[in-house]
């Protein structure tokens, strides 16, 4: 959460507190006697400006949290795809470890798959970024006759991810594991590749 959005936030906190405060302290002094009906009036009036600012902050809070999170992207790195004697070439860099790997896929479009963590709506608005690992290539035909295996495995299978896969639904703050993938046809293009809240964002530069 970013210190505008946690400033408005605890803005739209203290007016409320503020409000609440006023609305009971009024009620109380009126049930004692202690004001006159035109007071309760007045600090009534009172109240409810302040509940309206005091939501008003809160709710543009939680937008522009939510907005953040929505369209927060984290780059992975870049693809680089080209025909080579029937199969395809690729050159992917991984940004999050600086390293290069070259490898040979058959295909007509090439496909980068990986495991996906969400966590629960209010870890999300918290700030807390999905988990994810990028898994493997794979390539694949347009033509689904045409299609054969071909992988390039980049990590391994884990037994952490399998069991995340199977039993996440039941872990608390989990709201989903499964997982994700993207493909794009090898166009001597360099794709950028991005993940967010949702999985890959592959965009050719």
């Amino acid at each position: 959460m970013d210190k505008f959005t946690l400033i408005i936030g605890l803005v739209g906190i203290i007016l409320l507190v503020v409000s609440i405060v006023v609305i009971i302290t009024t009620i109380i002094n009126l049930v004692k006697k202690k004001t006159t009906f035109r007071k309760f009036i007045s600090s009534f009036i009172v109240f409810l400006v302040l509940f309206a600012f005091a939501t008003s902050f809160i709710y543009l809070s939680l937008f522009l949290q939510t907005f953040s999170r929505y369209t927060n992207e984290h780059q992975l790195g870049w693809v680089y795809a080209e025909r080579d004697s029937g199969t395809t070439e690729v050159i992917f860099y991984n940004a999050v470890k600086d390293q290069h790997r070259w490898f040979n896929i058959s295909g007509e479009q090439w496909m980068i798959e990986g495991y996906f963590l969400r966590w629960g709506l209010a870890l999300r608005w918290l700030g807390a970024g999905s988990y994810y690992q990028v898994t493997r290539f794979t390539g694949r035909w347009s033509d689904p006759e045409k299609q054969t295996a071909s992988v390039y495995q980049i990590q391994p299978e884990t037994k952490l991810w399998r069991f995340l896969l199977k039993h996440g639904n039941k872990i608390p703050f989990i709201d989903a594991a499964y997982g994700i993938g993207a493909f794009q046809y090898r166009n001597q293009d360099t794709v950028d590749i991005y993940i967010n809240d949702t999985g890959f964002i592959l965009r050719i530069r």
